[in-house]
């Protein structure tokens, strides 16, 4: 089986788009897929309620994406306006409605500024880094005991399809899946963590890693079993969740919860708690302009950096202060989601495009 030429060059062209777009081309101000159903006295009075019990649902979404898990109890709790006066603005993705009912998914972004005040005012430590994209393989094997990746009727798959992936702090990206990504990539070499066959695959989409999300479903389909690797320049320690529930919902209640737990762990290595502030010296390197602008865009972009200084600059380096917030090592992880790497050498700091 072959792709017609039309196809071949529509893939080529997303593969291309996927390959290309910055490491962080998610907005974690964004929540997308938030559903209302309402009823009133009319469908203007409907749609009035439902928007604004989304703004709300939306705001708290954002709120625990932003914080970790133990910090959820002291999060604020907005009110209509308050969620209202934060709104940066908001699409209807679909919507349907009668005489006295309204149904809808609304997309809402909020600012960043108005959240974060949120938060400080309570004193809840937040993160602002976004993990760089992932490739998702989700792999479920049936109750017969079948492994499926590939295959069009995979409801493990459609289960995060319907998930917010690109928002999320460790955002994922869902593979085409065509003819030859088929014979790339086996059910089987994901879930062992083939490194040759994961490798090849990951340079289609220009990521530096694979989440193979590997689930085991019972035989009423009530409860699956989730195991969580990523694979890249390390392999992680498995993660392994179950979850019950109905055999229609089941699916992405686990997909959504793996998403979740994936978002914590980082959130646990990225976050910085208030007061932890301090600066150092680095050397730049680059070959040429376009580097040396694009070091500069990733640390001017990177949140945990509060400010920097250019020192000293010559046509191949510079000498950089830069102030930020947290520890050396975690400064150097929020640089790496801009593919930039900061390293300490005997001479001090260097910082150079990965």
């Amino acid at each position: 089986m072959k792709l017609t030429s039309g196809l071949a060059a529509a893939a080529f062209s997303i593969l291309a788009l996927l390959a290309s777009a910055p490491a962080n081309a998610g907005d974690l101000y964004t929540v997308r897929g938030v559903h209302v159903d309402q009823t009133s006295k009319s469908a203007t009075d409907a749609r009035a309620i439902a928007q604004a019990q989304g703004q709300q649902l939306a705001l708290g979404q954002l709120l625990k994406r932003l914080t970790l898990p133990e910090d959820w109890a002291s999060l604020p709790q907005p009110d209509a306006k308050t969620a209202q006066d934060a709104v940066r603005g908001f699409q209807v993705a679909s919507e349907k409605a009668s005489a006295t009912r309204y149904i809808a998914d609304l997309n809402v972004s909020f600012q960043p500024d108005t959240v974060k005040r949120m938060l400080a005012s309570r004193n809840i430590a937040y993160g602002e880094t976004q993990a760089k994209p992932a490739l998702l393989l989700a792999v479920l094997q049936k109750a017969d005991g079948t492994r499926i990746l590939w295959e069009d009727q995979n409801p493990w798959r459609d289960a995060w399809s319907k998930l917010d992936l690109a928002n999320a702090m460790t955002p994922v990206i869902m593979p085409l899946g065509d003819v030859q990504e088929f014979s790339m990539v086996t059910p089987a070499q994901a879930i062992s963590g083939d490194k040759a066959a994961l490798s090849a695959l990951v340079s289609r989409y220009g990521t530096d890693e694979v989440v193979v999300a590997y689930a085991v479903a019972n035989a009423d389909g009530t409860k699956v079993d989730v195991t969580v690797t990523r694979y890249g320049a390390a392999t992680s320690t498995p993660m392994k969740r179950s979850y019950q529930g109905a055999a229609d919902t089941v699916l992405v209640t686990a997909a959504d919860g793996v998403l979740l737990a994936l978002g914590d762990d980082w959130k646990h290595q990225i976050i910085v708690r208030g007061g932890e502030k301090a600066s150092l010296t680095a050397s730049a390197f680059y070959a040429n302009l376009d580097q040396w602008e694009a070091i500069r865009k990733g640390l001017t972009s990177t949140p945990l950096v509060q400010g920097i200084q250019v020192e000293g600059i010559a046509s191949g380096g510079a000498e950089i202060q830069i102030d930020y917030r947290g520890t050396p090592d975690k400064l150097a992880l929020s640089l790496a989601q801009q593919n930039i790497a900061l390293v300490q050498q005997e001479g001090g700091w260097s910082l150079r495009m990965k």
